[in-house]
């Protein structure tokens, strides 16, 4: 029994060294090397279709693995590509392409579960922009097939739209209120089980700058209407095997979907999943079409979190030391910035400047501790004259 993994990074490699078969990777040409990885290495460029269909069927159809998976974006519409060819199990190229493409997916659920939806336009249909504007106060305009929170507006009035906003590239939604949260789960023969549920925090201009898990905003009761809202969706979607990343806003009582991803979700959400729960939320995400299962073990702490840190843009002064808390403990530590370096305005989570995890004895607290180094200025910059 083989396994081909799809753009690994080396965290998921290391995850998928522990399932009990072989394991292909497949990297692009230009990838970090995976050092110190247990499994067959081909390069290949993926993001060619043509190309990476001519390799599935020479190289990896004589191996005769029993799946192809992938969990970064990239990989994954070439992940249901191999898994068609091959016959394995796993999510078909049209369902992976409507959790990439967010207007296929508005469309699905304007179909099967209209009440999941926000009013929606897409940008090159005059009419409906036009309708959307009259009715929203905000709209939100995003990219098509997007991720990262990148190009992503608040847009209060038609005449402020861009022309280049008016295209097929873009997806026009009506602005929705309330918290917003994402969801994990994984999926077994169209029944789907929840793995966590976090919290985000996110700037105005949507990039997220902390996960909270477990929610502490949810009671049980808005905590069951986000997870049956997920299992309409992904039914909707037809989504019935393997991981997801689901973002969701919920607003009094209405829940209304952002997007989705067939992949666990970034921003080390994967750790926090250990931390509470003992899951290995990697090894589950790779391997549950070779029988990993969601085997539970010790829980470490009640709640824990990510922050990311952000600095006004300029020259990076000082980067500060791991602070004490009041009310968590952090427990890892990462600032990708370096005194000196330029820092420009915050478009997108590529423009974060790393970021820490830390526990708390309750959700609450972990909210706490996460407004307590939040407010800290751990990259501190000058402006450039």
């Amino acid at each position: 029994m083989s396994l081909v993994v799809v753009g690994a990074n080396p965290k998921v490699a290391h995850a998928a060294a522990t399932l009990p078969v072989a394991v292909i990777h497949v990297q692009l040409p230009d990838a970090p090397p995976l050092r110190e990885v247990a499994g067959t290495i081909y390069t290949v460029d993926f993001r060619q279709p043509a190309a990476f269909a001519a390799f599935v069927d020479d190289v990896l159809r004589p191996l005769e693995p029993s799946a192809v998976v992938s969990l970064t974006e990239p990989g994954l519409e070439p992940a249901a590509l191999a898994t068609e060819r091959l016959g394995t199990p796993g999510a078909r190229r049209s369902v992976v392409h409507a959790t990439r493409n967010k207007l296929a997916m508005r469309r699905i659920l304007a179909a099967k579960a209209p009440h999941l939806n926000p009013a929606f336009a897409p940008g090159d249909d005059p009419v409906a922009v036009e309708a959307l504007f009259a009715r929203a106060a905000t709209v939100v305009a995003k990219p098509v097939d997007g991720s990262g929170s990148s190009d992503v507006a608040l847009v209060h009035d038609l005449g402020d739209l861009p022309a280049a906003r008016r295209s097929s590239d873009t997806l026009l939604e009506q602005y929705v209120g309330g918290g917003e949260f994402s969801v994990e789960t994984i999926s077994a023969r169209g029944r789907h089980t929840i793995i966590g549920v976090a919290e985000k925090g996110t700037t105005t201009g949507f990039v997220e700058l902390s996960h909270v898990m477990p929610a502490p905003s949810l009671d049980d009761r808005r905590r069951t209407l986000v997870e049956r809202a997920v299992v309409e969706l992904l039914d909707a979607l037809s989504l019935g095997d393997g991981p997801a990343h689901t973002e969701v806003k919920i607003d009094d009582d209405q829940v209304t979907v952002i997007e989705t991803h067939n992949r666990l979700g970034g921003d080390g959400i994967a750790d926090l999943v250990q931390l509470i729960r003992g899951i290995n939320w990697r090894r589950c995400a790779v391997g549950w079409p070779v029988g990993a299962g969601v085997p539970q073990g010790s829980a470490t702490a009640p709640a824990a979190a990510t922050v990311f840190f952000t600095a006004p843009p300029g020259r990076v002064t000082g980067i500060a030391e791991p602070p004490t808390l009041q009310h968590g403990t952090i427990v890892d530590w990462d600032i990708s910035a370096r005194v000196g370096d330029q820092v420009g305005p915050l478009r997108s989570s590529l423009d974060r400047l790393g970021g820490a995890i830390l526990t708390a004895s309750s959700p609450t607290a972990c909210a706490a501790a996460v407004a307590e180094l939040t407010a800290m200025p751990i990259v501190t910059t000058a402006p450039v004259r």
